[in-house]
C-alpha cells in the first residue's frame, strides 16, 4: 500500500511494466485536451502523469500518493512539467484531497481503489474536486473471487467489487456510470459528476 526502501523501488519498476496497458487505456479514455486539469489518485512512479502532461502543451496535472518513495520518483519523472507550473504532486490519499471544490476536469484512479478504507467518503471527496460534468475513470484490480481480507476497502473484499462500485458511483452524485470492459485483465468504470 505504501512502497518504501529498496524493495519499494523494485515494486514501482514492476508495477510500471505490469500497468502499461492500463496507462495506455487511461490516456486514450481521458481524451486529454489543452485546457484540461487532470487528477491522478495513487500515481505511483508518475508514469501516467507524465504521459498526460506530454499529451497537450498546456494541460495541467495534479496527483496524490501515500508513498514518499513514489512521490520522489514521480517528482523526478515530472520535473520538467513542475518547473513549467503544469504539475502539482502531493503526499496523501483520496480521503483528503488538498485542492478546492471543482478544481479538476477529470480524475483517474488506477489499481488503487482497493486501498481506499472508506470508499463512500473517498468517492465523495473525488466528486468534490471535480467540476460539474467532470469525468472519473476507475481501473479496478482484477479479483477472481473475493478480494483478500487484508484489503482496507470492504467493497473490494466483498466479491462484488464491480457491481458494488457501480452502485456506489450511481448513489454518490455521478451519472452515466459505465462498465467499459477491461484494460488488460482490469475492469474499467467511468462516470460523470452531475451538476
Amino acid at each position: 500500500m505504501c512502497p518504501h526502501g529498496f524493495w519499494g523501488g523494485v515494486f514501482g519498476w514492476f508495477m510500471d511494466r505490469r500497468n502499461a496497458r492500463a496507462h495506455d487505456f487511461a490516456l486514450r479514455r481521458l481524451d486529454v485536451q489543452n485546457a484540461d486539469c487532470i487528477l491522478e489518485i495513487g500515481f505511483g512512479t508518475g508514469r501516467l502523469l507524465r504521459k498526460i502532461a506530454k499529451a497537450a502543451p498546456s494541460v495541467r496535472v495534479g496527483g496524490i500518493d501515500p508513498s514518499e518513495l513514489m512521490l520522489q520518483k514521480a517528482q523526478r519523472r515530472t520535473r520538467k512539467f513542475r518547473k513549467q507550473g503544469r504539475a502539482e504532486l502531493k503526499l496523501g490519499n483520496a480521503s483528503a484531497l488538498p485542492w478546492p471544490d471543482g478544481f479538476f476536469d477529470k480524475a483517474a484512479a488506477l489499481h488503487c481503489f482497493h486501498f481506499w478504507g472508506d470508499p463512500a467518503h473517498d468517492i465523495a471527496e473525488v466528486r468534490r474536486v471535480l467540476k460539474p460534468g467532470g469525468l472519473l475513470l476507475l481501473i479496478l484490480r482484477a479479483h477472481k473471487k473475493k478480494g483478500p481480507r487484508w484489503l482496507p476497502n470492504p467493497i473490494s473484499r466483498s466479491g462484488q467489487e464491480i457491481i458494488a462500485t457501480f452502485q456506489l458511483l450511481s448513489n454518490s452524485g455521478f451519472s452515466g456510470v459505465r462498465i467499459e470492459g477491461k484494460a488488460g485483465s482490469s475492469p474499467v468504470l467511468t462516470a460523470r459528476k452531475t451538476a
